[in-house]
Parts: structure tokens; sequence; C-alpha cells
């Protein structure tokens, strides 16, 4: 019998969405379409040949920023262990359940997410989004499986805040990845990926401070986004609800991180002034 084409395998399966992208998507075209319409009006009295300047073409930089940043984030991805789609405003990465000398793919798959997602903060972009774990079809084309559709229901019904959910089955074989008798300071790490509100757990994207160097300019663009943010949406108490409960969790993850947190970073030593300057970028906000 011939080796079939199209195979299940196990993978854990991302999708997450862009918060209040639509609109987004309409600057960029109107931006497009400026371009164009300067372009035809720089030239219309011009004899300059189109193609010596590229033509007449609809561009758009904020959207290339937007194309860029998604790019920056995934070109770190091993290929070998994860395929990714990039859709509009939805993402969607797959990860093999696989492990190297050490080296877990469903835990690096939290860290690209949280790495994704603070990358979308500097650009001034919330993620949401949910992931799934079981049998799918992952070919270059071709995205097939329960766990895609899954991942999508949460990101549509569960996620509602800018956070990313986690179903029973994707948390069951992360914690089969997550060794009790591994280092402390990994253990430590390890565990605070995941928070759990009731019967909902999702990712604790502020766990990327242990990746990033510049640790002030971490909290520093939280802070200004989640600010600007709820600042923009106080005439809609739906969406302000979103940031208000970001903020909380971001107020909440300096408390722990300055409390306990940061002293177990092995590369990093926290001074007393840098807690102290840490601890003034909490989100402060009223209605």
């Amino acid at each position: 019998m011939e080796q079939p084409n199209y195979i299940y395998t196990n993978r854990a399966v991302a999708f997450l969405d862009v918060l209040g992208f639509q609109n987004k998507l309409k600057e960029f075209e109107d931006e497009a379409i400026q371009f164009y319409s300067d372009f035809v009006a720089d030239n219309i009295e011009d004899d300059t040949d189109e193609d010596e300047v590229g033509g007449r073409v609809y561009y758009s930089q904020k959207a290339t920023d937007f194309i860029e940043t998604f790019n920056k984030a995934i070109s770190k991805l091993d290929n070998d262990k994860f395929s990714y789609y990039l859709f509009s405003d939805n993402i969607c990465i797959t990860a093999k359940n696989i492990s190297n000398d050490g080296e877990k793919s469903l835990v690096e798959l939290l860290l690209v997410i949280s790495e994704l997602y603070f990358e979308f903060v500097q650009k001034g972009y919330f993620l949401r989004g949910g992931i799934d774990y079981g049998l799918f079809i992952d070919k270059a084309s071709i995205a097939l499986g329960v766990p895609l559709a899954t991942a999508y229901k949460m990101e549509s019904s569960l996620a509602v805040f800018p956070r990313i959910i986690l179903s029973k089955d994707f948390v069951k074989q992360l914690s089969n990845h997550i060794a009790i008798d591994e280092y402390e300071i990994d253990s430590i790490l390890n565990s605070s990926l995941v928070k759990v509100s009731c019967e909902i757990q999702y990712l604790n994207v502020f766990n990327h401070i242990f990746k990033v160097e510049d640790k002030e300019y971490f909290f520093e663009k939280y802070n200004h986004y989640i600010s600007e943010n709820l600042l923009s949406s106080s005439i809609s108490e739906s969406i302000f609800l979103k940031y208000k409960w970001l903020a909380d969790e971001f107020n909440s993850f300096i408390e722990t991180y300055t409390s306990t947190l940061a002293f177990y970073d092995e590369n990093f030593d926290p001074t007393e002034e840098y807690i102290e300057s840490i601890k003034q970028l909490k989100v402060s906000y009223g209605q």
C-alpha cells in the first residue's frame, strides 16, 4: 500500500487575531490609495517613464510595518518544528510535539507567541487567540483539523480580552514537558507561563521579560500602549473593559515580578533602584 499523501499527526495549533484590526485594514487601504493618488499628481505633467520610478502602485507603509512585525518574530522559528500562516489579521502557528536536547517545542511555542505579542504591542496592536492540541494535517498550503477549529472558537468566544486561551488538551501536553525535577529557575519560569481564571487557562505574555535585554523598555512600552488604549476607548465601555483587564494583569505581573520573579533571573541582577522604577510603571486609570 502506498504511503498516503495527507497524514494526521499531533500538533499544537495556535489561532491569533489582532484586536480591533478591521479599522486598521481600512487605514491601510486608504493609505495605499493616497500613495497612488500622490504619485499620479506628482507625475501628471511629468514625462518621467513610470518604469523608471517603479510605476503606479498602491502602497501602504502601515501594512508593510504590520507584515514585517509578524516576520520579525516568526523568522526565529525552527521550520522543522513549526509552520505558520498569515491571512489578513489572523495568524496560525502549528508546532510538533517534540523535544531535542531539552528543547521543548510546546514551551517554545508559548515563548514565541509572547514575543510576537510584544512585537505587536510596540506597533500599538494587541493579540488575542486560542491554542489547542490534537491530530492535524499540516502541509505547505493545507491546515486541516479539529485543533484549528477549536482554537478559532476559543479566540472568538472565550478570549474576549487581549489574551491567549489554552485548551485542556494543550495544557495536559504542556505539563508533560515541564518536568518536576528541572532546575529551580526553569521550573519557576516555566510554571509562570500559564495563568488561571476560574475554568480558563491562558498564556502569561509578560513572561517574555526574561528574554528581553532592555527590561525597563519592555515595561515602559506596555505601560504606554495600555494607557493609550484605555484613554482612546473611554467612550466605549465594551472596549475599555478589555484594556482595563489587561491593565490589571500588567499591574499584577509587576507586583509578582518585583517581589519574586526578578530575583530568579540568572541573567540579570535587579538593583533596588531598578525594582522601584518598575513599580512606578503600573498603569493607573479611572472611569
